[in-house]
């Protein structure tokens, strides 16, 4: 019974109408199809747009360099206490086997 309705389903699409239709949507979203991961885009972004992608580019970098240092010693001093708390947990074990 789901075949036969599949089947009237399939029979009613325009097949004629409906690839035209997709092939002129592929060939506007994609002008390189070589390499399926990468799309090109037909109308590349102008000087200007590409100077501002520049410039938050270069502030992010800026904004990370300044908060490096700040970042790394932070992430060493939760190490260290995650270090001192395993040993101290190891040392507990040792002296609760005596008790």
């Amino acid at each position: 019974m789901q075949n036969e309705e599949s089947d009237v389903w399939m029979q009613d699409i325009p097949v004629a109408k409906l690839s035209p239709s997709c092939c002129e949507q592929d060939q506007a979203i994609r002008v390189d199809d070589s390499d399926e991961d990468e799309c090109v885009d037909e109308n590349p972004p102008t000087n200007a747009e590409m100077r501002q992608a520049l410039d938050i580019l270069k502030r992010c970098e800026h904004h990370r360099s300044k908060n490096f240092r700040k970042q790394y010693e932070y992430e060493h001093y939760i190490n260290a206490l995650l270090r001192n708390n395993c040993r101290q947990a190891t040392i507990k074990e040792f002296f609760n086997c005596y008790i």
